[in-house]
């Protein structure tokens, strides 16, 4: 049985996990892409993802998940 850390734990590399994917899965869309007008919506939602990215990493180093 997991205790409350370890679960914790997980859900945090788990959204992190998540907002890497999301990041890739939206640039390879703006490769994909040839509309200017998408393209630079897709890059926001990349760069979102990105900045999820960075708060989750930054609250992980803060609670000493590694």
């Amino acid at each position: 049985m997991l205790t409350d850390q370890e679960r914790m734990n997980n859900a945090f590399k788990e959204l992190l996990f998540q907002e890497e994917q999301m990041a890739k899965k939206y640039a390879d869309m703006t490769q994909q892409i040839t509309d200017p007008k998408i393209q630079q919506m897709l890059k926001g939602m990349e760069q979102a993802a990105r900045n999820q990215y960075g708060t989750l990493s930054q609250k992980m180093s803060s609670l000493g998940i590694v």
